[in-house]
């Protein structure tokens, strides 16, 4: 029959697995150390047939069918290295190491020279923690192939693996010795003496590199560091400026002089060679904007800082106008300083620049909802919920907008589908139900009000303020007064002196006829800032009426109506009639 197009793709890359095995393991048919000279024809034919399979199975991404195959050519052939090695690789690749290092071994065993089997069986054992078992294998083939530079590499990083950096040192001696000096060796003799704290001998390698390459600004950086690491305050400097002469554009030397005078406790000059670095366009935005991020946390403990973030992110912008992130962390930080319309600024700045991310839009929608601006909020919301669909916050402050706006059934709507995509964050699933509650309650809809507090309450139930809203409508409504008197307490327990929480429960014990209890906590909401609410100033008067001071009760009525919104529409009659309506 026909090969299809699919089995011809196979043989073609068994075919090349095959070759290329055959070309790793070229050595070991030299060095005649196969048991396969012991079986027939025959014998041999079925075990290459075997091989092809497993090779086949193994690039079919069967590894299981593949080892079993594998292992049953070792067991017909106990000499075939290739199947050893490729066992081995497949439980490499399972993080079987142990069983890796078995066969890797027996493969390696019965050829020494194959360069394949020796890279293998030294990675398996790195993998295995046995680094000194692994340099001895690459020190075997560093000796049996002197020209191949990537050997002393390999060699002398399981060295240091094994805590032997003066033997890693004596690995680059030798290789330094076939390629003379080259940047990668010196810098790791230099790294290496500096971790043994010899300093001195770290200086004179990197004084052979400079030597070498008189204009390699990273070498002097390096110098400069282990000058530094001595106290060698003087060198360190002259060595720093030497990079600004041989690499005047380089805008890392700004930074590594900025390092070093901070040490020094020079901040004027730390500060102006930061400059110099954020000024330079040649340094990317990503590493300034790192240097920035550690600001946030610096500023907490030295506010001073807050000005010198500013005025980082200035020139962040002064360097790169068009990139949406400078102007996103400028943002960050005058929202950090209470700024919050400038900070609102730059972030419109980064949405449009072309910004989809969405710390800038939750940033705007937050600030928006802070500052109040409910149609730029709900304008800005409906935009970023075509953006990102699955984010809730953006449903809640969409909803929120709504409620502002008094759009309560549009509210429900908004909210009922973000409370959905909320998981495993019970603050906020609190929040969603908190709102609809409000709704609801605004349009009279009291049961699925109810319900929507329960909810709240099952998913945060020491949320002060959902314990307040749902008391107090319960409360005004009349009903359940005595679980609104509980929950109400427990408000003002977890959150005292909350003018608002106050008058809730003076508002519950003048609904359960306990005029004088209700009077003590409406003067505490009172005294506690709300003496400009109309609603808390009405009900003040409420109950001054109650307990028989009329002459009082007008004069709040009275501060009631002329605070303006928040007063009941019976107002007018009280103080016409004097007398108290509900």
């Amino acid at each position: 029959m026909p090969i299809t197009s699919m089995n011809r793709f196979f043989y073609i890359l068994i075919f090349l697995s095959v070759l290329i095995s055959g070309c790793k393991s070229t050595q070991t048919a030299q060095s005649g150390k196969s048991s396969s000279s012991n079986l027939s024809d025959a014998q041999k034919a079925e075990v290459t047939n075997l091989f092809f399979n497993a090779s086949k199975e193994k690039i079919l991404g069967n590894t299981e069918n593949a080892a079993s195959i594998f292992s049953e050519v070792i067991r017909r052939d106990p000499g075939n290295a290739a199947a050893m090695y490729e066992l081995a690789n497949i439980y490499a690749g399972q993080k079987k190491f142990a069983d890796a290092q078995f066969f890797s071994k027996s493969a390696y065993l019965i050829d020494r020279k194959n360069v394949w089997y020796a890279l293998s069986y030294s990675d398996i054992l790195q993998k295995n923690k046995k680094f000194n078992d692994a340099a001895d294998v690459l020190s075997r083939l560093v000796s049996d192939y002197p020209d191949h530079s990537d050997y002393y590499f390999e060699w002398a990083s399981t060295l240091i693996f094994a805590d032997r950096p003066n033997d890693a040192i004596k690995v680059y001696d030798k290789l330094e010795n076939q390629t003379g000096v080259t940047k990668e060796v010196s810098m790791q003799k230099a790294r290496l003496y500096e971790r043994l704290g010899k300093h001195e001998k770290a200086v004179d390698e990197l004084k052979k590199l400079i030597a070498n390459d008189p204009t390699d600004a990273q070498s002097y950086g390096m110098l400069a560091e282990v000058y530094q690491a001595m106290g060698n305050k003087e060198k360190a400097l002259e060595t720093y400026n030497m990079i600004l002469k041989v690499d005047p554009e380089n805008p890392y030397i700004h930074l590594s002089l900025a390092d070093f005078y901070r040490n020094n406790g020079e901040k004027e000059k730390s500060v102006e060679e930061l400059k110099n670095a954020f000024l330079n366009k040649s340094l990317d935005i990503d590493t300034k904007i790192s240097i920035l991020s550690s600001y946030y946390s610096l500023i907490t403990i030295h506010p001073e800082l807050q000005e010198q973030a500013i005025e980082m992110c200035k020139l962040l912008i002064s360097s790169h106008p068009s990139e949406p992130r400078a102007h996103a962390v400028y943002g960050d930080f005058l929202k950090q300083d209470g700024k919050f319309p400038e900070a609102i600024g730059e972030y419109y700045q980064a949405k449009d620049l072309g910004s989809k991310e969405f710390a800038v839009y939750s940033q705007i929608l937050l600030i928006e909802a802070q500052l109040q601006r409910y149609d730029s909020l709900k304008r800005d919301s409906q935009e970023a919920l075509n953006l990102f669909p699955d984010q809730p916050l953006i449903y809640f402050l969409n909803g929120l907008a709504d409620i502002q706006k008094k759009k309560y059934a549009d509210a429900i709507e908004v909210l009922n589908s973000g409370v959905k995509m909320v998981v495993d964050n019970k603050s906020l699933e609190a929040q969603f139900y908190t709102s609809l509650g409000d709704a609801y309650n605004e349009l009279k809809n009291f049961l699925k009000s109810d319900e929507s507090y329960e909810k709240a309450l099952a998913a945060n139930p020491k949320d002060a303020n959902v314990l307040n809203n749902y008391s107090y409508y319960l409360s005004v409504r009349g009903e359940q007064l005595e679980k609104a008197e509980k929950m109400s307490r427990q408000s003002n327990e977890l959150e005292p002196k909350q003018s608002s929480y106050e008058d809730t429960y003076g508002w519950i014990m003048f609904k359960l006829g306990k005029y004088e209890d209700a009077k003590i906590w409406i003067e505490k909401s009172l005294s506690n800032g709300s003496d400009k609410s109309a609603t808390v100033l009405e009900h003040y008067g409420d109950i001054l009426f109650k307990i028989g001071d009329i002459t009082k009760a007008l004069l709040f009525w009275q501060k009631a109506k002329d605070a303006g919104d928040g007063a009941s529409e019976f107002i007018d009659r009280k103080i016409q009639e004097k007398k108290l309506f509900e």
